[in-house]
């Protein structure tokens, strides 16, 4: 039989100028493009990632040592900014928090752009559509850019674009990743709003506390700091006015119980055996809320027992608490309590503030700060945050863009980092920090910029004696008795 002819391939059909647009907007080929420019970024950011979370000290045999970058100061071994100006540009970084589940994802909550009037009402509400956008997309809707609240999930690996964003009604002054659920992270809002974002839904929030602080016990001031307790299963906020709400993560929507301080809260942080709660205020004072068994939840109403540290004028912080920070080591049956705060090292509580001082605080043995350390530079302290691996090792950002690290097991007088730090920004103040589970990252944020630092193991890794080293030294000099 004659052999049939092979058979010439269809040209392409060209398409034309409308079916070309037509394509390009609709949602399969959105999607399409989202997921595989993601994709290649990550594949681009890879050494990223490599630089940020490989341990060069444990590779084994055969191993590729990676080149680290560093900064001449033999404390940094890696830096890297993550900032997306389309989203993040004139605004300023409110909160930063790890992932307790994905080690390579970083939360970041943003404030109001510079050019935004409003505080209550943004304009992301009114440009809800039937269906919302998902939180993946880099792709703006209208009025999105200029909502008032945002919030970015980063990966290591793409600097210059988010995994995921979030929009808001109000200022998002204060952020969290849920402890057990990856898929939801929860937010403290200027309005008094605590907002629940899930990844699988989209952008906008899907759940949200009642606004009716009367009738739900809520926060009707900016919530400025909130705090996971109760190995994950509880979640504390507080608000401007002084008032500290405790919630159950089962029920966002209203809390558990409600207490106030005498004061306008700044920040607070929650002791390490997580029933404990100590807290700044604006006008420099400290005040300790210790757990209480007789607690009612079904009143809503708190009888946790509230006192203002009895501290001299000359020894309190002048002006706001600006940072606070506990120790978060794993609880210990082993611990003795005073006071109902553990004694020892992981006691100690760190505060800074607008006097240019970072103040240590042994509420198990007095109310009043151990000792108190100046800036060398006569600058605002913006936050302060133990290192979560090395008892002794804390870190303090300062508004003149300079990071320092101390390390209280080798000198109570200067910064291992030197007396003039760590330079990260010539004309932004450094606002926030936050250090990894290992304590090998740790996160700085200046403006709308999230830097992620990777410390050298020979400061962030702990030998083994540096909390009878660091109390020892306190008891030297006579600032503690054991």
């Amino acid at each position: 039989e004659k052999a049939e002819a092979p058979q010439e391939p269809e040209t392409p059909k060209a398409l034309t100028a409308e079916e070309r647009e037509a394509t390009v907007a609709s949602e399969p080929f959105s999607d399409f493009l989202n997921s595989a420019s993601k994709k290649v970024e990550r594949m681009l950011g890879a050494p990223d990632l490599a630089d940020l979370l490989a341990d060069t000290d444990y590779l084994g045999d055969g191993a590729t040592e990676i080149e680290k970058v560093t900064d001449g100061s033999g404390f940094i071994t890696g830096r890297h900014i993550y900032e997306c100006p389309k989203w993040t540009a004139t605004r300023d970084v409110t909160d930063v928090d790890w992932s307790p589940i994905h080690r390579e994802l970083m939360l970041a909550s943003y404030h109001m752009p510079s050019t935004s009037k409003s505080l209550v009402g943004s304009s992301a509400l009114s440009a809800i559509l039937p269906k919302d956008t998902p939180s993946a997309s880099l792709i703006p809707r209208s009025g999105e850019l200029q909502s008032d609240g945002l919030a970015l999930v980063w990966s290591l690996a793409m600097p210059n674009r988010p995994e995921h964003i979030f929009t808001c009604g109000s200022p998002v002054l204060t952020s969290r990743f849920h402890p057990t659920e990856h898929h939801l992270l929860v937010g403290g809002c200027h309005s008094g709003q605590l907002v629940v974002w899930d990844i699988r839904a989209g952008r906008l929030a899907v759940q949200r506390s009642s606004l009716d602080a009367v009738a739900s016990k809520g926060h009707s001031h900016p919530i400025c700091s909130m705090e996971i307790t109760e190995g994950g299963a509880g979640l504390v906020t507080g608000s401007s006015d002084g008032k500290l709400n405790f919630w159950s993560l089962a029920n966002l929507r209203d809390p558990a119980e409600s207490l106030s301080i005498s004061s306008n809260l700044s920040c607070f942080a929650v002791a390490p055996e997580g029933s404990s709660i100590i807290c700044g205020d604006e006008s420099g004072g400290v005040h300790s809320i210790l757990a209480s068994s007789s607690a009612t939840g079904s009143s809503r109403s708190s009888r946790r027992p509230v006192r203002m540290f009895d501290v001299p004028e000359e020894e309190r912080h002048f002006g706001t608490i600006t940072g606070i920070s506990s120790k978060r080591f794993a609880r210990s049956s082993s611990h003795q309590m005073s006071k109902g705060f553990l004694r020892g090292g992981d006691g100690l509580v760190l505060t800074c503030g607008v006097d240019w001082t970072t103040k240590l605080w042994a509420p198990a043995y007095t109310e009043k700060p151990v000792m108190s350390l100046l800036s060398n530079t006569y600058d605002y302290m913006c936050d302060v945050q133990w290192s979560t691996v090395n008892p002794s090792l804390f870190a303090a950002a300062s508004s003149n863009g300079t990071l320092s690290l101390w390390n209280l097991a080798t000198s109570l007088e200067t910064p291992i980092s030197g007396s003039d730090g760590i330079k990260l920004d010539e004309d932004l103040s450094l606002n926030k920090l936050k250090w990894s589970a290992d304590g090998r990252r740790l996160i700085v944020t200046s403006g709308d910029k999230v830097r992620v630092l990777g410390i050298s193991e020979d400061v962030a890794r702990p030998k083994g004696d540096e909390n009878e080293r660091m109390m020892g030294n306190l008891a030297s000099r006579g600032f503690l008795q054991p």
